[in-house]
């Protein structure tokens, strides 16, 4: 089954015409139809390159966060262990100012803190001084407290009072073991 065309020249012009503009408007509907490929190709594109970026600023961020969080810990760490070589001077600098016979209640106000603070830094004092690192003199940290408070402001080297309490005659292992019986009976006041 053969279609039967008229040739071109039997054409009419309002058919050549009419041809003519179903050619053009088939023209713009490809080229809109290429456009709106390309705009598509592009979004898609610009979605990804996006999703990319996205997950790169996501890792460098958690990365920079880990960072930052390690600092955070670091200085915690290093602020708990200086604050807890404070807390063992002030422990004992009580147990100082307790063993040349002032009661608990003298070092609280001494101190102007309360007198169950004072029996703590007593106690921290002995259970520190329970365990003594090797070849460490028991009255050598409690000089070195005296020479600590002082050493923020004065170059390294014992003061006068350390000096004091290094040439002190008395035994101090002797001295702390025969004033334990008082510091028992004062905690009863």
């Amino acid at each position: 089954m053969s279609t039967h065309r008229p040739p071109r020249k039997d054409r009419s012009p309002e058919v050549v015409e009419r041809l003519e503009r179903s050619r053009v408007r088939i023209r713009e509907r490809r080229a809109l139809a290429r456009q709106r490929e390309r705009a598509i190709t592009e979004a898609v594109k610009r979605y990804l390159a996006d999703w990319q970026a996205i997950a790169a600023c996501e890792a460098k961020r958690n990365n920079e966060i880990e960072a930052l969080r390690q600092q955070i810990t670091d200085a915690e760490s290093r602020a708990a262990q200086e604050i807890a070589g404070y807390r063992v001077d002030q422990a004992e600098a009580a147990a100082v100012i307790r063993d040349h016979g002032q009661t608990d209640d003298d070092v609280a106000e001494l101190l102007e803190i309360s007198t169950k603070q004072v029996r703590q830094l007593i106690a921290t004092d002995r259970a520190h001084r329970g365990t003594p690192s090797p070849g460490a003199l028991p009255m050598s940290t409690a000089t070195s407290t005296d020479q600590s408070e002082h050493a923020h402001h004065v170059p390294a080297g014992p003061s006068q009072q350390g000096k004091e309490l290094v040439t002190d005659p008395v035994d101090p292992v002797e001295s702390r073991a025969s004033a334990r019986p008082t510091q028992t009976s004062n905690y009863q006041t």
